[in-house]
């Protein structure tokens, strides 16, 4: 199979690229960090007016219509930068969720007001969906949750038990949903606890039947290892780069062989993610009998890659790669906590196991 851009797409990547070095630089980052916001706002306005959060919503909504390998290059880059937006959550997950099993009525609600970046959104439910007994009562805890406690709408995925499952619709303030902070080491992002109890009254019009709640999931974990991706490029970027400035013994430290192969290493891992990435997002919407074992396969990669360049990033830095004042802490705790949300490394390989037997 011969994989390459388009000419469009590679507009795409530039237009991110020169987008996210203006509003989101590594010190807005850092400031980010100390601050109580739940996402950075001028970052995610950026977005919208240049369309990238409608990139999976249709003009008829105000989107731009695109598809999962374009919300990819914008995942890669924002992974890269550290940015501070819900974007996997928002404009991917809950904007495809929304429009497949959404009324008119629900779609023309919420996915101009996602295209327009007036709503930030959290999906719950993947992996574990909330129960529902019998009688209606609702009983579900996830943590940690991205963008849990900021978002203006709650998306959560409940099991009564059949194939089909059900999305429901809950504005923050629902009594029925409580949300707590959920502190972590990573400070790029807002995470949140949530507890739903009781009766929920809205639902998307169709059910997330199993063919949608594999999408889902390839959604999530493809979407998740893309934004790892750009994390990973960008932590060898910086060891490379000190590598080759840094002098001990009157020579670059890049020079020396246990540098040397460790930062080659790293690009034969990078490139055998890239790959599987790519193939996983280009999977979701060209070949969707596949794409959850290529997502969960991507994801479970990525695990292991991401946080093995970014802690190696540190390692090349030396005694200063461990301070705060070097940048290199940031890609690790980020890449910590991307292992653990949208399904742990334990449920990728069991789900892929279940996968490949079901093939065998």
């Amino acid at each position: 199979m011969q994989f390459s851009f388009t000419e469009d797409q590679e507009m795409i990547r530039q237009s991110v690229l020169e987008l996210v070095a203006r509003a989101c630089p590594i010190s807005e980052v850092r400031a980010f960090g100390q601050s109580e916001a739940a996402y950075s706002d001028r970052l995610w306005q950026d977005l919208a007016g240049a369309g990238f959060l409608g990139a999976l919503i249709p003009e008829a909504h105000g989107g731009s219509d695109l598809g999962m390998l374009e919300a990819g290059i914008v995942l890669e880059v924002l992974g890269g930068a550290l940015a501070s937006v819900p974007y996997l959550s928002t404009a991917v997950a809950a904007a495809d969720l929304i429009g497949r099993l959404g009324s008119e009525a629900q779609k023309a609600q919420w996915l101009p007001k996602i295209a327009a970046g007036q709503i930030s959104v959290a999906v719950a439910g993947w992996p574990e969906a909330a129960s529902v007994s019998g009688d209606g009562q609702i009983q579900g805890n996830w943590a940690p949750v991205v963008n849990a406690a900021g978002a203006d709408l709650l998306l959560v995925v409940l099991n009564d038990g059949g194939a089909n499952a059900q999305v429901a619709v809950l504005e923050n303030s629902n009594a029925d949903a409580m949300v707590e902070e959920f502190p972590t080491m990573d400070s790029t992002r807002r995470f949140g606890a949530l507890k739903l109890t009781g009766t929920v009254g809205e639902r998307l019009e169709k059910p997330l039947d199993p063919a949608g709640q594999a999408r889902l999931g390839a959604i999530l974990a493809a979407g998740a290892a893309g934004e790892m991706m750009g994390g990973a490029a960008r932590a060898m970027d910086m060891a490379t780069s000190y590598a080759k400035e840094r002098i001990q013994f009157g020579r670059p430290i890049g020079t020396f062989q246990a540098i040397k192969h460790m930062l080659a290493d790293q690009l034969v891992a990078l490139e055998g993610l890239r790959s599987i990435v790519w193939y996983a997002l280009w999977s979701i919407d060209h070949a969707p009998e596949e794409a959850l074992l290529a997502a969960v396969t991507a994801k479970g990669v990525a695990d292991k890659v991401v946080l093995q360049i970014a802690s190696e990033n540190i390692q090349v830095h030396g005694g200063s790669g461990f301070t705060t004042d070097i940048d290199a802490h940031l890609y690790v705790k980020r890449a910590q906590l991307d292992r653990m949300i949208w399904g742990p490394p334990s449920h990728h390989t069991d789900l892929l196991e279940q996968r490949l037997a079901e093939s065998a």
